[in-house]
């Protein structure tokens, strides 16, 4: 009896898994017409009540993770490919998708062996090698930034949107709302089909809740992404492509396509809404962006001929008629996706694109016209741009204020920005040399070369100078004290995108302390009158029994040839050493040698021959032990083949 009733039970526990089983087949047959339909939101609803009867089903993981990320869900989609990848089980053919998604989460990393992998078998896929040419790149492109600040606007009734063309006293944005009904919910989103909304601000700066815009524009399906003329009585949008007012026009893959539909102002409004005449069922065509001077449209579509998913598009406008679309062509699309067009008043294109070095998903590019050919786009990156998609954005007339969409935070939003030059802090020091004591009021002066102003600065008790430059200048820096050496130093700043990027400069200043004529550092042979101060030139040092100026030594002449160019009223002495191999009047001679090299290669360098004279001390003043006599080294020698200076006169300013 006990072996019946569990061979009872067994059974039905075997029906049960086969009804669950079958279940769970119906739900992932019904998922994926969901999918076809672009409408993940059930999808995903499908797939996870599939998942709770075949929870070890890796081809139904995939689909539900790539239906979490058609919607936007990099994390959840994330989790779902991560779940195959640890089974083993992940498609070569699914890493670049799965990297997306670790893009997109900000895990560069581990997204770039992906799509290695990927590349490894599709290696002519050039959307995969655009990311990781994105990967490898990312650190300019991520380099934390203010160059842009970013404020929300408040999503006061709608639940997201993007946008923010301008209109009047306010904004125009794409918005939907919490539905009504289940009729009119959007399939992707579960939220309400959008409608285009005006905002504006009131009195005290807060923006207001947003209001409906034109009665007869919106219809009962998506509407959205409007652009108007510079004298705001036309417009042209995207939207649903109508069979009536009530229903969509489907072609014979029940797809509905997305048009373009224009609209004009009249006493009574807005003209009912018409379609522009290039609108196709085989196609979309959205995000329209007028012309400065409303005779030319741009706009995204994935029309046949194109060169990867949607490409930018521009078509003319007589008042009248619309001429045939044509291509931006290479400079401006790629393989992957190039949407949301906008043309400013100074001529340059804004678009967001997928298919270049982007940040993850969609980013905000910028390129101008050259001739008639547009220049590489450039990426605005960070914070301008995110992981996510960045899109939408419009430019006010002066160029560096707007609006800009992204879905940063989980949802689209719309990002009130300003853009803030980029400048460099010049941070300095002045010091003395000999005990790098801090010094107080040493006059900096900054000279950009570029332009030709001019800025001073006092050091404070704590020798410390500070001043803001722009990118892309010359630049010359001096510091001046009585009774000091005048120093300065010259530099470039780059083309930086920070706002805020630090140089740091010590200028370490010496005394001027004359000495007698003839007098030098000294030597324990003869005991002879030192100069009161010796200064040192650097390394220089001479071959064995040559007296030429070697390559490597001539930086450091230069920067002595710099600092007494600096200081026009000092009259200098060069002095040279010979080491002790030879006779003493055979290293007298050379070392007189030594000294008239360096004077002709500070003369040749523009200083002042007036202003120098030269001495050679032979073999009577060496540095160390090696005299006559002494084993030494080689290197112990060199030390002694040297060139210094002493100050001989400073003339009265």
């Amino acid at each position: 009896m006990k072996k019946f009733l569990a061979l009872k039970n067994l059974a039905v526990i075997t029906l049960i898994v086969l009804l669950l089983s079958a279940c769970s087949n119906a739900l992932i047959k019904s998922g994926d017409k969901a999918v076809e339909n672009l409408n993940y939101t059930q999808a995903v609803q499908k797939y996870e009540k599939a998942l709770s009867g075949q929870s070890s089903n890796t081809d139904l993981k995939i689909k539900l993770a790539n239906a979490h990320r058609l919607q936007k869900n990099p994390e959840e989609a994330e989790r779902y490919f991560q779940e195959v990848a640890d089974s083993s089980a992940l498609p070569v053919s699914e890493n670049r998708h799965f990297a997306q998604v670790l893009i997109e989460n900000n895990k560069y990393d581990k997204a770039s062996g992906y799509l290695k992998s990927y590349l490894a078998e599709n290696p002519k896929d050039e959307l995969a090698q655009d990311l990781l040419s994105s990967i490898e790149n990312i650190g300019e492109l991520k380099e934390d930034t203010a160059g842009y600040l970013l404020e929300e606007l408040p999503l006061d009734f709608l639940v997201s949107m993007y946008g923010g063309e301008r209109y009047q006293n306010g904004i125009i944005v794409s918005g939907e709302t919490e539905i009504v009904s289940a009729k009119s919910a959007n399939p992707w989103t579960g939220y309400s089909f959008l409608d285009m909304f005006y905002i504006e601000k009131n009195q005290d700066g807060n923006w207001e809740i947003p209001q409906l815009f034109g009665e007869n524009l919106n219809g009962p399906f998506h509407d959205g992404s409007p652009s108007f003329n510079k004298q705001q009585d036309m417009v042209v949008y995207t939207r649903s492509a109508m069979k009536n007012e009530k229903k969509r026009l489907l072609n014979e893959e029940n797809e509905n396509q997305f048009f373009l539909y224009s609209s004009k102002k009249t006493d009574s409004g807005w003209s009912d809404p018409e379609k522009l005449p290039f609108n196709s069922m085989d196609y979309s065509i959205g995000h329209p962006a007028f012309s400065e001077d409303g005779k030319t449209i741009y706009f995204a579509s994935d029309m046949p001929g194109g060169f990867g998913g949607f490409d930018l598009y521009k078509a003319s406008y007589d008042g009248s008629n619309w001429s045939e679309p044509i291509n931006l062509g290479s400079s401006i699309n790629t393989a992957g996706n190039e949407v949301f067009p906008f043309i400013h008043s100074g001529g340059k294109l804004y678009f967001s694109s997928e298919g270049r070095q982007t940040l993850g998903g969609l980013d905000v590019f910028v390129s101008e016209k050259i001739g008639s050919v547009w220049s590489n786009p450039t990426n605005l990156a960070y914070p301008m741009n995110s992981s996510r998609d960045d899109f939408g954005i419009y430019v006010n007339e002066d160029d560096t204020t707007g609006f800009v969409s992204s879905n940063r935070s989980g949802i689209d939003m719309v990002y009130e920005y300003v853009k803030v030059p980029a400048f460099f802090v010049l941070k300095g020091i002045a010091s003395r040399k000999a005990d790098e004591q801090s010094i107080d009021d040493v006059t900096i002066t900054l000279i950009n070369l570029t332009d030709g102003d001019t800025a001073v600065y006092t050091t404070d008790d704590n020798g410390e100078f500070r001043f803001n430059l722009l990118p892309e200048k010359k630049y010359k820096v001096i510091g001046e004290k009585d009774g000091y050496f005048t120093l300065s130093e010259t530099f470039e700043t780059d083309k930086s995108k920070r706002v805020e990027k630090e140089i740091n400069l010590i200028f370490e200043i010496d005394e001027i302390v004359a000495s007698e004529e003839g007098t030098g550092s000294g030597n324990p042979k003869d005991g002879k009158a030192t100069a009161n101060k010796v200064y040192e030139i650097g390394q220089i040092y001479y071959e064995y029994n040559k007296s030429d100026i070697r390559p490597n030594d001539q930086p450091a002449l230069d920067k002595l040839a710099v600092l007494l160019k600096d200081n026009p009223d000092v009259k200098v002495e060069i002095q040279s050493h010979a080491d002790s191999r030879g006779g003493d009047d055979f290293n007298l001679r050379l070392s007189n040698q030594r000294a008239q090299s360096v004077v002709t290669y500070l003369v040749g360098k523009g200083v002042n021959k007036n202003n120098l004279t030269s001495k050679g001390f032979g073999e009577s003043q060496p540095v160390n032990k090696c005299i006559d006599g002494v084993d030494c080294s080689e290197k112990e020698h060199e030390q002694n083949r040297r060139s210094e200076f002493i100050v001989i006169e400073k003339k009265e300013s």
